[in-house]
């Protein structure tokens, strides 16, 4: 170990994309400011086209010592890919990171101290910058997390965000177990909810990286279906809780119509927009002040996407 200073596994999970838009995320972590570090990249291409896909992973980790590639068995999607690298790890840390996103260089010399400083900290993250290539040029607006989150606040909304973001020290899957493979979307989210009510969390005001949101559908946040079954089977998960805390009864309904309402836009459907519809007066009669908060939010989304940073 360098300086004392404790290994820090790092996860690429890639699924059919471009050796190029790979390499980027790679380099992103090569070039961190903190060492020591490994970094596994999860190869979960199948189907057609994926030993192009694959050769192109191989070739990315030909010549370094730090970077090896491990393939999934029976691809099944980011969680079982996650998984598969955190099953493999040997550092203190896992840190994860999307194939077409990346860290800012001091991501990590930011982010062990404060696991570091305070052993009940199970979940540290951070602000960062999102990258919407929908627009051209791409717009760039600041993407904010709840700093410190509680379970509760997790129960709300979802205050953290994507799996770019985290780096959580390997003793916590042992307590609290693997990235649950049942859910189709919104893992991420249920990890964050499950590590909070045994672990404090950490977030940092930094902005350490950039989530790029790309301009087709493929990504998984984009599937309406996929994202509303993984909120209900949250919903599941945490019923208990969820029904004794009005603003996370609230976070249930409103997303359930906020994915309802996307599905309504793509697929043209105007039973699933009457849905949407009912759901959202649901979601206003649940808790008034959180509906007007969220609108309030999405309104000024929608204008930081239109304006951006740069």
């Amino acid at each position: 170990m360098e300086n004392n200073r404790p290994l820090v596994t790092c996860v690429i999970t890639s699924y059919k994309r471009n050796k190029e838009t790979v390499e980027r995320a790679l380099q992103s972590v090569l070039a961190q400011t903190y060492s020591p570090i490994e970094v596994f990249i999860i190869d979960d291409n199948r189907g057609e086209g994926a030993e192009s896909y694959s050769r192109g992973l191989s070739e990315l980790a030909e010549g370094s010592d730090l970077v090896s590639v491990i393939k999934t068995e029976n691809g099944h999607g980011g969680q079982r890919a996650r998984n598969t690298g955190i099953g493999h790890a040997r550092g203190k840390y896992v840190a994860f990171l999307d194939d077409d996103d990346e860290w800012l260089p001091e991501k990590l010399e930011i982010q062990i101290p404060m696991l570091e400083e305070d052993p009940e900290v199970g979940l540290c993250y951070s602000r960062g910058y999102l990258i919407n290539e929908a627009f051209d040029p791409p717009r760039v607006t600041e993407f904010k997390s709840v700093k410190n989150a509680t379970y509760e606040d997790l129960l709300k909304d979802d205050g953290i965000g994507s799996t770019t973001q985290a780096v959580i020290p390997r003793a916590v899957f042992d307590k609290v177990g693997m990235f649950d493979e049942s859910f189709p979307a919104r893992q991420d989210y249920e990890m964050w909810i499950r590590i909070s009510k045994s672990y404090k969390t950490a977030g940092s005001d930094k902005c350490l990286y950039k989530y790029h949101k790309s301009r087709g559908t493929g990504q998984v946040s984009h599937k309406w279906k996929s994202c509303l079954k993984g909120h209900r089977l949250i919903y599941e998960k945490y019923k208990d809780d969820i029904d004794r805390i009005r603003d996370a009864k609230f976070n249930v309904v409103f997303h359930e119509a906020h994915y309802l309402n996307e599905g309504a836009n793509e697929e043209k459907d105007p039973a699933l927009k009457l849905k949407a519809v009912f759901k959202y007066v649901r979601a206003f009669f649940t808790s008034p002040s959180q509906f007007f908060v969220q609108a309030g939010y999405r309104l000024r989304k929608l204008k930081g996407n239109r304006r951006g940073l740069l």
